[in-house]
């Protein structure tokens, strides 16, 4: 999702799958210094939104994935097809915002693996 793209209303606890990603992202793939102290935030995570476009991204945030927000942590992994794709983490160094998915080869049709999240 990007800061140009609407989101979809929505409201629910994040997912089992969703937190995992969150809580690799902040361990392993920080852009902006240390995040381990907001892993204890993900299972509090609502989601309040999601892409337009059919895509996994979410908001946990109304508009999570724009300024003032910035990516935070940043990855690559494999959806279950194979395909690779660009996974970022948003929000500030005390909050999470928003957990983007973007195509690098082929569309985002869902959550990547989580065993296959990498960094660089």
């Amino acid at each position: 999702m990007h800061p140009q793209v609407t989101t979809l209303e929505d409201d629910r606890p994040i997912s089992s799958h969703e937190a995992e990603l969150v809580t690799w992202m902040l361990l392993h793939a920080s852009v902006v210094g240390p995040l381990s102290g907001l892993v204890d935030t993900v299972k509090t995570l609502r989601v309040v939104g999601r892409c337009s476009c059919g895509c996994p991204s979410v908001d946990f945030v109304v508009n999570g994935q724009t300024l003032p927000f910035q990516p935070i942590a940043d990855a690559t992994a494999q959806i279950p097809d194979g395909a690779e794709v660009g996974v970022t983490l948003w929000g500030r160094t005390d909050a999470i915002t928003g957990l983007e998915l973007y195509e690098m080869a082929a569309p985002v049709t869902s959550l990547p693996i989580a065993h296959t999240l990498k960094t660089g």
